[in-house]
């Protein structure tokens, strides 16, 4: 790749292997079922037939965005190596995700005015 590089969320309609096939790097949102949280890892700690088998017998389940101190953690080693980071998350219309994206943007350009 150049100068930067192009990232989503776990959100994205890609597999971890098209991920990984791309050189796509991502940053999972969470999950809840029954009081115990998950990260959406693509199915890594919980399998997509056991997570949907779940919530088809009544499991209680909820989501939540990624906050901004996860995205600067995220973002701050590309930028650290001198990349230009293109983030692709949902709509702001859908989800929060976009102003925590931003707010971990303003943070580290203090730090990496530069990119």
């Amino acid at each position: 790749m150049g100068n930067y590089i192009i990232s989503c969320c776990s959100t994205a309609d890609l597999t971890e292997q098209q991920f990984i096939d791309r050189q796509i790097p991502y940053i999972c949102y969470h999950f809840e079922m029954n009081g115990q949280q998950y990260l959406d890892d693509l199915g890594s700690t919980m399998s997509f037939t056991e997570f949907y088998g779940a919530m088809a017998n009544g499991a209680d389940t909820k989501t939540s965005q990624i906050n901004a101190e996860e995205f600067m953690g995220f973002f701050e080693p590309f930028l650290k190596d001198g990349k230009d980071i293109l983030h692709i998350c949902l709509s702001s219309g859908l989800s929060g995700v976009f102003n925590s994206a931003n707010i971990a943007k303003e943070e580290l350009l203090q730090k990496y005015p530069e990119r």
